[in-house]
């Protein structure tokens, strides 16, 4: 009977064990790198799936005008009945079916022009999707990195927590034992209630952060993801700033290829000017009721054929033509501009980016100087107070340095790994 009972036991803490595990499992967190995150955005993201999208809307409309040249095959058909007077003078009823095939034998270059617009406009739409693509995992790099700056302030603070429960308990111990006064013990209070605020502030910055993250990653839960980094000293070693980079921009060939659409707009612009010739041949049956052929009233069938060759001339228009071609000389002319401010632009945003992000390294060394400072002065203070040599007072002066640079610090670290990732897409290396 013991033993009995001794098994079922058992059973109950395996089954326990393993309910367990398997809820630590559901709750798990996924926890993410950089180059995770920016996969997941290239993957999920949905201003990306739209900008891909395009891109096969484009290829597809390069199919449709490759086989513009190419002869077309139709095919109709018909039944008609005819009530009074009209049974008289034609068929009362019969089936018509029809065939033809069309074949444009000369357009002036519009099927040319046409495909070439085409074969741009796919070179267009794919640096569109890279355009996409760079602001998208720029925005990914931000919205990691905010991440991180809310749980290292989260930690930062929950020390802070503990360093001023400790202070607040020894010098409330100090004023019951009567060797303090009170402002010390509500100073401490003081800075207590901040610190609660600002936890709190934190802890909502992380979960804003989260759904701006896991929104551009298309990830639907924040709550289950966690990222890996940290900002830990020794990962921000300073980076090399490259020499002359050259841009690698979606920008520039956006406008470069906007500027050959133009031209191809010009130059089709000009084919209208030009005659059109088309073939077409059509084959025609029909069968009914006797004298459906005219040729032989007595037959219920008939078989036709007939071609015809169309020329088309553009006489006059009040000049409307030659004022949309003169029209899009200036605005091929104003491209061309365009383009000559963009690389101007573009050269300015990289210097930009160089010298801030040679700023927000500097700045780390800096912080992490008064960092170091800082927490040597509130040793001090620490020790000077427990001897009795300065007030509480100072030691919460000192504990409220040094949460400062340490702020300070976190700020600084994530403002370089922002201005990082904004240099390298100022430089097209976004990827």
């Amino acid at each position: 009977m013991l033993q009995k009972r001794y098994k079922t036991v058992i059973k109950v803490f395996v089954c326990g064990f393993a309910l367990l595990q398997g809820t630590n499992n559901l709750f798990a967190q996924q926890q993410l790198t950089l180059a995770e995150s920016k996969e997941l955005a290239l993957k999920n993201n949905n201003r990306i799936g739209k900008a891909k999208e395009d891109v096969i809307a484009t290829q597809s409309d390069k199919l449709i005008t490759d086989v513009a040249g190419r002869p077309k095959l139709d095919a109709s058909a018909t039944a008609f009945y005819f009530g009074e007077p009209l049974n008289t003078m034609l068929p009362e009823y019969g089936f018509a079916p029809m065939f033809s095939v069309t074949q444009p034998i000369y357009t002036g270059g519009k099927i040319k022009y046409g495909k070439q617009m085409a074969e741009t406009n796919i070179q267009m739409s794919n640096a569109q999707q890279r355009l996409v693509e760079d602001e998208v995992l720029l925005a990914t790099e931000t919205a990691y990195w905010l991440v991180v700056q809310a749980k290292e302030e989260i930690k930062m603070e929950q020390q802070v927590k503990k360093q001023l429960a400790s202070h607040y308990t020894f010098l409330n111990n100090q004023f019951e034992a009567g060797l303090i006064y009170k402002n010390d013990v509500l100073r401490a209070k003081v800075l207590q209630n901040e610190n609660e605020a600002r936890l709190q502030a934190a802890d909502n910055k992380l979960i804003l952060a989260k759904r701006r993250l896991t929104q551009l990653i298309g990830m639907e839960d924040p709550t289950g993801i966690d990222v890996a980094d940290t900002l830990s000293t020794r990962e921000f070693l300073k980076q090399g700033i490259l020499e002359a980079a050259d841009a690698n921009r979606p920008e520039i060939e956006l406008a470069t290829n906007g500027i050959k659409m133009s031209e191809l707009t010009k130059s089709m612009l000009k084919a209208n000017l030009k005659p059109s010739v088309g073939l077409s041949l059509n084959g025609m049956a029909a069968f009914g009721k006797d004298g459906i052929n005219f040729g032989d009233p007595t037959k219920n069938h008939m078989l036709t054929y007939f071609g015809m060759l169309s020329v088309k001339i553009a006489v006059f228009d009040w000049g409307s033509r030659k004022e949309k071609a003169k029209q899009q000389e200036a605005n091929i002319r104003s491209a061309e501009y365009g383009l000559k401010e963009l690389k101007s632009q573009i050269t300015v945003e990289i210097e930009q980016a160089t010298l801030n992000l040679q700023l927000q390294a500097n700045n780390i060394d800096l912080m992490q100087a008064s960092l170091i400072e800082a927490d040597e002065n509130l040793k001090l203070s620490n020790d000077r107070f427990k001897a009795g040599t300065i007030t509480g007072e100072d030691v919460l002066i000192a504990e409220t340095l040094w949460q400062r640079a340490y702020s300070n610090m976190l700020d600084a670290k994530v403002r370089y790994k922002i201005a990082e990732a904004v240099y390298h897409k100022a430089t097209g290396q976004i990827k």
